[in-house]
Parts: C-alpha cells; sequence; structure tokens
C-alpha cells in the first residue's frame, strides 16, 4: 500500500525518472492531459519508448492521477510522486528546459494549485541554464507585451470586463494613469498598486476569496518565454488541433514561437463568454473563444460550473467540444451535430 503521507523529494523523483528513462518500455499508458502529453513526448526522446496509449493496460509504465497524489506505475509497482507534475521528473538538458517549463506551469494552472516545493526547486535548478524566476502579476509574457495585451490574455487569474477585451483593457490602465504600450517594469510602485486593486476589485465580482497573493505569484521566463502564455497557447491548440503539436513542440522546442505567434493573433482579437447552460451531461456555452478548456477554466474560477462536466461551446458556425472535455473523441475541435445523440 502507498505511503501517502511521505511527500517524495527530488532525489526520489531524479531516481524515478533514471528507472523510467532506463527500463525497456515500448509503451505507456497516460491521461489526454498536456503534462502527460509532454511527459510521453520527453520519455520518447530520451529512453526506449515506442508508444502512447490512452487506453491500453497492457503498457509497463502507467501515469495515475486520483484524488489523493499521483503515481507512476512501473511494471505493476506504484510509486507515488504527491501532487508533482509528471515533467519535473525529467532530468533537464537545455534542449527541453521549454517543454519541461510548460509542463509544470500547465499542471499548475488546470489543477488550480501553486508550485509545490520539489516544482519550486527544480525551477531554481534551471536558473543555471538562464531561466529567470520572479514574484509578480500572474499575467502573460508582461516582460515583452504591452500591459493591456498582457491583460487581454489573461485567462488565469481571469479579470472580468477586462480579459478578452481590448477596448476595456486600455480603458483600465488609462484610468490610472497608464500608457496601453508601457510593459510591466516601466510603470512606478504607485501606478502598479493602483493597476493590482484594480484587478483583485474587478476579481472579487466573481470571487469574493480572492487577495494580493492569488495574483501575484512565482513566474518563470526563458528567453522570450512565459512559462505561463506558453502553457495557455499549447492548451489551446490541443484543443483546437490534437497532440501533434504538442510533440513537434517537444522535439524542436523552437515551434514554441509559431505556437504562440498564432495564439497572440487568433485570442488577441479578443473574446466572450456568454449564456452558460447546464445540460444533465455537459455545459453549454456561448462564447467565440475556440477552446474548451480555456473556457472551462474561466468558468471554474467563476463559480458557475464544476469539473464533472465537459464544456461544449456555441460559436457562430455549431456547436463543437475538443478531446481533452471527452476523451473518446477523435484529435481536434469536435462538431457536435446532435445534442441528445451526444450528451456523452
Amino acid at each position: 500500500m502507498e505511503n501517502f503521507l511521505k511527500q517524495p523529494n527530488k532525489e526520489t523523483l531524479r531516481q524515478l525518472a533514471s528507472q523510467i528513462i532506463n527500463t525497456e518500455t515500448t509503451c505507456i499508458k497516460i491521461s489526454y492531459t498536456l503534462d502527460d502529453l509532454i511527459f510521453a513526448f520527453l520519455l520518447s526522446k530520451l529512453g526506449k519508448l515506442t508508444a502512447v496509449s490512452f487506453t491500453s493496460d497492457d503498457c509497463e509504465i502507467k501515469l495515475i492521477a486520483e484524488p489523493s497524489g499521483k503515481f507512476v506505475e512501473i511494471e505493476g509497482k506504484r510509486n507515488f510522486i504527491g501532487a508533482n507534475s509528471f515533467t519535473s521528473m525529467i532530468p533537464a538538458s537545455t534542449d527541453d528546459i521549454l517543454p519541461i517549463l510548460a509542463g509544470i506551469t500547465s499542471s499548475t494552472v488546470l489543477e488550480r494549485r501553486k508550485y509545490t516545493d520539489v516544482e519550486a526547486e527544480i525551477l531554481n535548478d534551471l536558473t543555471k541554464f538562464g531561466v529567470v524566476l520572479e514574484k509578480n502579476l500572474k499575467i502573460p509574457n508582461y516582460k515583452n507585451l504591452p500591459l493591456f495585451f498582457s491583460l487581454l490574455l489573461s485567462f488565469d487569474p481571469y479579470i472580468p470586463e477586462i480579459s478578452g477585451n481590448r477596448e476595456n483593457a486600455i480603458k483600465a490602465l488609462r484610468e490610472i494613469n497608464i500608457s496601453e504600450t508601457d510593459r510591466l517594469d516601466e510603470i512606478e510602485e504607485t501606478k502598479l498598486n493602483s493597476l493590482i486593486y484594480k484587478i483583485i476589485s474587478n476579481i472579487l465580482k466573481i470571487n469574493p476569496k480572492i487577495t494580493r497573493e492569488d495574483i501575484i505569484t512565482d513566474r518563470a521566463f526563458y528567453l522570450e518565454y512565459d512559462s505561463l502564455e506558453l502553457s495557455f497557447a499549447l492548451l489551446y491548440f490541443l484543443d483546437l488541433k490534437g497532440v501533434g503539436d504538442i510533440f513537434q513542440f517537444v522535439v524542436s522546442p523552437n515551434y514554441a514561437e509559431t505556437l504562440i505567434t498564432k495564439f497572440r493573433e487568433e485570442v488577441g482579437k479578443g473574446f466572450y463568454i456568454n449564456n452558460v447552460n447546464e445540460a444533465r451531461n455537459y455545459y453549454l456555452v456561448e462564447t467565440n473563444l475556440k477552446s474548451p478548456t480555456l473556457v472551462q477554466l474561466i468558468l471554474l474560477q467563476t463559480g458557475k460550473i464544476k469539473r464533472n462536466k465537459p464544456v461544449y461551446i456555441k460559436t457562430e458556425d455549431g456547436i463543437y467540444t475538443s478531446r481533452f472535455q471527452v476523451n473518446n473523441l477523435k484529435e481536434g475541435l469536435n462538431k457536435i451535430e446532435d445534442l441528445d445523440k451526444n450528451n456523452i
């Protein structure tokens, strides 16, 4: 029986990773999540892995997530890894920094948690490769984007009336005498505090428990990339197109530039979320945001939905959901032709 009380340390995870990489493994069973996928694709680069499955129980390695924590099962033996992301086990190298950052950060985003102590230690280790760690506003890529655009792309935290709305984001900044083209490091402390107060005030409308600590968090940057923005972009394209872009990103991390550019072009036009209707087995949401997972992330913060049902999005072109939401669908967005027949 697993020991649920003993949280693994970094050395334990490294030993487990070494065991996984050196195992004569041909197959790994994973869930259809970004962290699982990145871990599996990194393992295919580093070890002997040749197949990834979402269903087979014959795989030598299985990634398992339960309410009590996460486990890696190797040939029938379970190894407890706590709340840590699976990707955090992968030994760091220059070629894999971006995938490791994306795997760890996407896990925290989807699981609505902070970095674990082990993950924070691993991120600190990555500073020797050029990763920059800061405690600052939790808005995407404030180092390289104008502030209004960072606010526009803020899915977590979702800022009512500002996230997804270019005009309102610019207006909010002008109200506190900040130019929309300013970057975060260009504004003085008084204006920064006014911005934080405005963000918290807006979020309080949907989440009365929000605190300053929820929006001032640990941040990780590498080169021109922000791990938070990168995670959003990967989640977006996992919904939109499937695992192909994720695999290409892990094999060639510079593909991140292409994905982020496309992400900014598409989402940067703005997005809305209107009516949310609950059916017996799904939520139907009127929106022009083409990622059911990012829509779900936003609505979980508003308290309008629970995790126990998938999200379907209703756009001008029809009703869609993604494989991440309903695991027995094909890759990419799936158009739902008949809600009654697809009441999964």
